[in-house]
């Protein structure tokens, strides 16, 4: 598989954070770019990927448990600080996953909040659910959880992609030929899906990645695409991709790995910043890292989308 050093001049940079608890992973970081300078938050978990298996302390039980690390850049991108986040109690279902999963940092009307998986939520069934909540930035806490009522039961429901600086979310890049979006429905907390534009075939299989970010008139963002490995395990393919300001998709880049081409790599932020753009990823569910581009390298990977892709 093509690395994105084969298509373009990224530069990386590692995040070394402690995680959450002795013997627990970093990985799945998001971004966002805010006033008072870019922050991020990190996964931090119990479990370990060995040889395509879950693999959990035998102190944990079943359990998977995951906590999230608030992480504060300096322009040059080296951690300033990290603490892991609060998180205000919620009555739980008993069911063996716990925590906010792949956060996803957002602006809201009250500040700065996340989107993410949740399954223990009370109420529900264990499936993956979106849930919302605030970030109190001062405090280290999110609070205000919210579970998103789903259109069915049957679904997990996983990386929704914020449309940053909007209460929205790309939901899908193609159902039925169209992009799906879920926008806030104009009562607090109550939301609803829309059709939008006339989506190519060539989004068919596209996931959810980081959040979609305002670039050059329209919207930039990563998603994924899953093959099956050399080896029979998943792995992630990624692209960026551009939609117009009405959510036309019209660009997209060739396949890319970040740095390893046969392992389950995983986006789940973009950021402008400094003049360029900086996307966040996990490997292997171990290890968190940043790619930046500069914008006009980005913006060159993108390619309009042929005839043949439609």
């Amino acid at each position: 598989m093509t690395l994105l050093s084969d298509i373009a001049a990224p530069t990386f940079h590692r995040l070394d954070v402690e995680p959450a608890a002795p013997g627990w992973t970093c990985f799945n970081p998001t971004l966002l770019a805010t006033r008072a300078g870019l922050v991020g938050i990190v996964r931090s978990s119990n479990y370990r990927i060995i040889d395509g298996r879950y693999v959990i302390p035998p102190e944990d039980g079943e359990d998977i448990r995951t906590a999230n690390i608030l992480v504060f850049f300096d322009n040059d991108l080296t951690v300033l600080e990290a603490k892991t986040l609060k998180v205000d109690p919620y009555q739980g279902s008993g069911f063996p996953v716990h925590g906010l999963e792949d956060c996803r940092l957002r602006h809201t009307a009250n500040g700065i909040g996340v989107s993410a998986t949740v399954r223990n939520v009370a109420g529900f069934d264990g499936r993956c659910r979106i849930a919302t909540a605030e970030l109190d930035v001062d405090a280290g806490r999110l609070h205000s959880l919210r579970v998103i009522e789903s259109n069915s039961s049957q679904e997990h429901e996983k990386n929704w992609m914020p449309l940053v600086g909007k209460a929205a979310w790309l939901y899908c890049a193609n159902v039925g030929g169209y992009t799906l979006t879920v926008e806030a429905a104009g009562v607090p907390g109550e939301y609803r899906m829309l059709r939008r534009e006339p989506s190519p075939a060539i989004a068919a299989e596209f996931r959810g990645g980081s959040q979609l970010v305002p670039f050059r008139g329209g919207w930039l963002c990563v998603i994924h695409e899953v093959r099956a490995g050399a080896n029979g395990q998943r792995v992630y393919e990624h692209r960026l991709c551009w939609f117009t300001n009405a959510l036309r998709l019209e660009r997209v880049s060739e396949r890319f790995a970040f740095r390893e081409s046969e392992a389950i790599e995983f986006a789940a932020g973009l950021a402008k910043h400094a003049g360029t753009v900086v996307i966040s990823f996990g490997v292997r569910d171990a290890e968190a890292w940043l790619a930046t581009l500069t914008e006009d390298d980005a913006w060159n990977l993108l390619h309009p989308i042929s005839r043949n892709q439609q």
